[in-house]
C-alpha cells in the first residue's frame, strides 16, 4: 500500500533570506551588491525578477501601482497554495534591500525590521497581507492537509499547450458545499472570463481583486452581485467565495 505525505510537509515560498525581498523582486532586474565589498561578484545573477519598467526606486505612480499589484498577486498565490507557507520577514510591509540579494553581512537598515514603514503601510499593503492570511486560516478549503485529487479542483483552462498564455483560473471545491474561484492574469491586457456557476444554493462573493485600492482589494465578507463574466485587469488576480 502506498504512502502519501501530508500537504503540510510541502514548504511554499516566494522569497527567502537569500535573494531578493518581495519588494525587490518587483523592483529590480539586476542585483546591486556593491556595498558588500566583493565587486558585485557575490549573490546570484538569476533572480527571476521584473522591475515593472524601471530599475529601482521611482516616483512614477503607474509603476508603483503595478509593483503593489504584483506583490499582492504573489502573496495571494502563496496563501492559497496547499502546504506550509513561508514568508520573509518584512515582506508584509514591502521591505527593500535596494536590490542587494546577498546582504547577510550588514547590520544596518538593509536587514533591520523597519517598524516605521510598517506603521506607514498598516492601512493598505500590510492590511491586505494580514487579511489574506486570516482568510487562509478560516477557510475550509485551505484547512485540508491532503493534496488535491481530480474531484477537489476544476481547471478552467483549455490552453495548456500555449506557452504564450499567462492566464490561469480554477475552482477549489469545498465538501461542505462551498467553493473558491481564483483567476490570475499575468498578461498586460484585460481578460474577460466566464465565471462558472456557483455550487447549489450559493452565490459568488468577491473577496479579492488585487487591481483595486485598499480597502476594496480585500473585503472579508465579500462583495455580492458577481455576474456571469468578470473583467480581470492586467497583472492582477481575483478570489471569489461561494456562500449562501
Amino acid at each position: 500500500m502506498g504512502f502519501s505525505w501530508p500537504a503540510s510537509h510541502s514548504v511554499n515560498f516566494v522569497s527567502a533570506h537569500d535573494g531578493f525581498t518581495l519588494y525587490d523582486l518587483v523592483s529590480y532586474n539586476f542585483k546591486h551588491n556593491d556595498a558588500n565589498g566583493e565587486g558585485g561578484n557575490d549573490g546570484s545573477n538569476d533572480n527571476l525578477s521584473w522591475n515593472c519598467g524601471y530599475e529601482g526606486e521611482t516616483n512614477d505612480s503607474f509603476i508603483k501601482a503595478l509593483r503593489s499589484r504584483q506583490m499582492k498577486n504573489f502573496h495571494l498565490a502563496l496563501m492559497i497554495s496547499l502546504g506550509t507557507p513561508m514568508m520573509l520577514m518584512g515582506d508584509e510591509y514591502a521591505h527593500t534591500r535596494y536590490g542587494n540579494n546577498n546582504s547577510y553581512g550588514h547590520d544596518t537598515a538593509l536587514n533591520h525590521f523597519q517598524w516605521g514603514l510598517l506603521e506607514g503601510r498598516r492601512s493598505n499593503h500590510f492590511r491586505f497581507f494580514k487579511e489574506v492570511i486570516k482568510f487562509r486560516q478560516t477557510s475550509h478549503v485551505f484547512s485540508r492537509d491532503t493534496f488535491l485529487n481530480k474531484n477537489d479542483v476544476t481547471w478552467h483552462e483549455d490552453n495548456w499547450d500555449n506557452y504564450d498564455s499567462k492566464f490561469l483560473a480554477f475552482t477549489f471545491h469545498d465538501k461542505s458545499g462551498g467553493g473558491i474561484y481564483l483567476a490570475f492574469n499575468a498578461h498586460d491586457y484585460f481578460i474577460e472570463v466566464s465565471i462558472p456557476s456557483p455550487p447549489p444554493n450559493t452565490r459568488w462573493f468577491r473577496v479579492v481583486d488585487t487591481n483595486l485600492e485598499s480597502p476594496d482589494d480585500f473585503v472579508r465578507g465579500g462583495v455580492p452581485g458577481i455576474g456571469s463574466n468578470y473583467n480581470v485587469a492586467p497583472y492582477s488576480s481575483i478570489l471569489l467565495e461561494a456562500k449562501k
